[in-house]
């Protein structure tokens, strides 16, 4: 285990190098207070990776668990997904929480394989979504409740895009595996006929759903069309208390991240 680095506000775990301004050697990067990565490998997906943990102020000061929120590409943004639930605490919006991500180590790693972890199987490639909600199930969360105190009865799963498809997949699928689920931005778009298996579990669970906060930004047209029917479908099954479903008005794919994953928090973490 080690503690986390950031580099340029980008989650490399501090393996890349970095130059200052004047293009002198700068420091390889700066510590998250209270974050730590652990290597990991993955009988299930038959890869290895690191498992990235930030714990909410006063965690050695106690001993109860905590929730635990597990949010999806680390590579790119755990840096923002760890600090606005810590900081939304400090209002108390949300409980202080265990923030935790799988980072595979460099950005053309990410890239290859958020697409075989976040969408299904298909054209004889091994690997897929599948596989990795099973990792997460059977090697992911074992290991993260069996190294910190999380309360196993308040699980929360986060992605936007590719990985708001699998965190949305993830939810109806498996329901008891995560109470709340936080999809913004799911690209149900990209896999139509995977979609299209969707509306069946969500009928076959009924009440047995997560609570679900999913969003889209109003210039995702596209992504809103594939989303509607499950939209509807959702609202008639578990009811307003337990799903949200919200456009945003951000202007982009990229810049509404912050705002739909703050909105998600509240809704999910409502008291």
């Amino acid at each position: 285990m080690r503690q986390i680095k950031l580099i340029l506000g980008f989650m490399l775990c501090g393996l890349l190098p970095v130059t200052g301004a004047t293009g002198a050697p700068a420091s390889a990067g700066f510590e998250m207070p209270g974050s730590y990565a652990h290597e990991f490998s993955s009988a299930v997906i038959g890869d290895s990776f690191s498992i990235v943990v930030s714990l909410p102020f006063g965690y050695d000061r106690t001993e109860r668990a905590f929730p635990l929120l597990f949010a999806l590409d680390g590579d790119g943004m755990f840096g923002m997904e760890s600090d606005i639930p810590r900081l939304l605490s400090f209002e108390g919006k949300v409980p202080p929480m265990i923030v935790a991500s799988v980072v595979y180590g460099d950005l053309q790693k990410w890239f290859q394989k958020r697409m075989r972890d976040f969408h299904p199987t298909k054209d004889g490639v091994t690997g897929g979504a599948e596989n990795f909600l099973t990792s997460l199930r059977d090697e992911i969360l074992p290991f993260l409740q069996a190294n910190y105190r999380v309360d196993v009865t308040n699980r929360a799963l986060y992605g936007h895009s590719s990985a708001g498809l699998f965190a949305f997949y993830a939810g109806i699928k498996q329901p008891k595996l995560f109470s709340r689920i936080l999809a913004t931005s799911p690209s149900l778009e990209e896999e139509p006929a995977w979609a299209a298996t969707f509306p069946d579990m969500i009928s076959a669970r009924g009440a047995d759903l997560p609570k679900i906060y999913m969003s889209v930004d109003a210039s995702e047209i596209a992504m809103a069309d594939a989303v509607a029917p499950h939209v509807a479908l959702l609202k008639a099954q578990v009811g307003a208390g337990q799903f949200k479903y919200e456009v945003l008005n951000e202007g982009s794919h990229m810049s509404v991240i912050p705002k739909a994953y703050t909105a998600g928090l509240h809704f999910l973490y409502a008291k």
